[in-house]
């Protein structure tokens, strides 16, 4: 008796970075990898991890189906190895997860809503903290949908997902998405309720963490904060000279001027114009330099292991003969995914 028919015209990945120890990681990421097994036929799961954080845990994933593990070198944070992940995955759909939130959303339908809509769609808790005002407006300064709401678990498009990765801030952009009338963005609440949550991490990595993002956010503020002060400093040179053309007026028309006063007066507005005109030009030239060198990348991969045989059933569904011999009983109907077929291209097929 034949199963359930699979969707073969799209490529899945699902991304964890958050993974730690073998006894709670493994059993939630290969439930994981289950789920998509009864619905697609294309699919792969993503690792990201410290390279030589745990050799217990890599060996466990390795006999995963379909897993890639992705060593990193140490000293990046969460927010640091989404970014690794997504730019690793070659799946047309790209869902960023963690182990603790991936079993209270329903991962195929979050696929179907974001290709439904062409949209990415987020998941969002209904509780907020008290920060909630001050991080939306700090979102809204450095340009990012920012709220406490926002959970971990992220459906990508790939096309959204590029543009993501090319945004000035990917480590932002993947987790709070840009402000950008141009991309669709969709919350989704958690589908099961009260699910169990594995806090792998420890307070203060978890800590960090956020305040890593908050830095963030306020670093990507800099622009906006330099455009204030320059329209600021700006106002300051233009009534210092006013100022000083005020006391030239009153020097030439009054005679009955407090000795001392037209010399400190105009003293102090040339300190005032000369202040305004030195910060306007200090913030316009920091952010041409911060818009220079905004969006530069380092590469912190360092090694991959892979069970992954996509490939193998590409070859398949292609017909591609290895052996001499053309296999029309292995012949498949339906075509590969886009992403598998340049990833052929490119040489990745065996």
């Amino acid at each position: 008796m034949r199963g359930p028919k699979l969707r073969d015209d799209i490529l899945i990945s699902v991304c964890f970075t958050d993974a730690y120890a073998p006894d709670t990681a493994v059993p939630h990421i290969a439930a994981t990898a289950e789920i998509l097994k009864n619905n697609y036929r294309y699919w792969e799961i993503l690792v990201v991890n410290e390279t030589g954080y745990d050799t217990a845990l890599e060996e466990a994933l390795i006999k995963v189906p379909n897993v890639r593990y992705l060593s990193v070198v140490r000293g990046l944070d969460n927010s640091q190895r989404r970014v690794i992940a997504a730019s690793e995955a070659i799946g047309d759909f790209v869902v960023i997860t963690s182990v603790n939130e991936v079993n209270s959303f329903d991962i195929p339908a979050m696929i179907d809503k974001a290709q439904d809509h062409n949209a990415v769609v987020l998941g969002q808790r209904k509780a907020m903290v008290m920060a909630e005002p001050f991080i939306a407006i700090l979102g809204r300064a450095s340009g990012f949908q920012a709220s406490t709401r926002d959970m971990q678990t992220i459906t990508i498009p790939r096309t959204a997902l590029n543009r993501l990765l090319n945004d000035a801030n990917p480590v932002l952009a993947l987790r709070f998405p840009p402000r950008d009338n141009s991309l669709t963005v969709l919350r989704r609440a958690p589908d099961v309720k009260g699910a169990a949550s594995v806090h792998e991490s420890t307070w203060v990595a978890r800590t960090t963490s956020r305040s890593d993002l908050l830095l963030r956010m306020v670093t990507e503020a800099g622009p906006s904060l330099l455009s204030a002060v320059a329209l600021f400093s700006a106002f300051m040179f233009v009534s210092a000279v006013l100022f000083a053309i005020y006391v030239v007026v009153i020097y030439l028309t009054k005679t009955d001027i407090a000795e001392g006063w037209t010399t400190l007066s105009l003293s102090i507005s040339g300190m005032l114009a000369f202040l305004g005109a030195a910060l306007f030009a200090i913030c316009v030239t920091l952010r041409k330099a911060m818009e220079i060198i905004r969006g530069r990348t380092v590469d912190y991969l360092v090694a991959e292991r892979s069970s992954v045989d996509l490939f193998e059933s590409v070859s398949n569904a292609l017909n591609v003969d290895t052996d001499g011999t053309e296999k029309h009983e292995d012949r498949q109907e339906a075509p590969a995914p886009t992403a598998l077929v340049q990833k052929r291209s490119a040489g990745g097929a065996p």
